[in-house]
């Protein structure tokens, strides 16, 4: 399952999330993120990702991952669960931070030359399932977290994999947990 198609943000949507590049106070380190995933599905182990993809100009789109780790679920996040989903925490792993800095370098060295462009962010989960799934849909929600933002705010809410990926091979494909 990857979530990217729909939990993509234009940073120039959300306040706070452009500014983790541009500001000395939207330090990477504290930047976090967050899935709900239905009780059916969990992340596989160091399968979830934090994508960012800038275009600049009439370049084509550069995109890169960095890995998280996982955190225990936060206390304002547990309103967003249900007796049917679960939450999922996550950090910048620390060896993708220096990644993570160096790109945010490039990016603001580009726009301090005067070079206009645009970024979206994205969590991309890899989940395995460890029940059957529903036939109906099955829904996920996307949060990030910046120094900014203060609180989570929503990337994508409540999204039916199946609504953006319309294969039913896609679903039937996600692993079993532990195979």
């Amino acid at each position: 399952m990857r979530s990217s198609a729909a939990s993509a943000a234009r940073g120039r949507d959300i306040p706070g999330i452009v500014a983790i590049f541009e500001d000395v106070t939207g330090l990477p380190a504290q930047l976090r993120a967050a899935i709900k995933l239905p009780r059916t599905l969990r992340p596989q182990p160091k399968g979830v990702a934090l994508r960012i993809a800038v275009q600049v100009g009439r370049a084509p789109e550069e995109a890169r991952d960095f890995m998280l780790r996982e955190l225990p679920e936060p206390a304002e996040l547990t309103r967003e669960a249900s007796a049917g989903s679960q939450i999922f925490a996550y950090r910048i792993d620390d060896a993708d931070l220096a990644r993570l800095a160096a790109f945010r370098a490039e990016l603001i060295a580009k726009k301090s030359s005067g070079q206009k462009g645009s970024i979206s962010i994205s969590v991309r989960p890899q989940a395995c399932k460890v029940g059957e799934l529903p036939d109906g849909p099955i829904t996920f929600s996307t949060y990030l977290r910046t120094a900014e933002t203060k609180d989570y705010v929503a990337l994508a809410r409540d999204v039916d994999l199946r609504s953006i990926v319309p294969n039913a091979a896609v679903v039937a494909e996600i692993p079993r947990c532990g195979s």
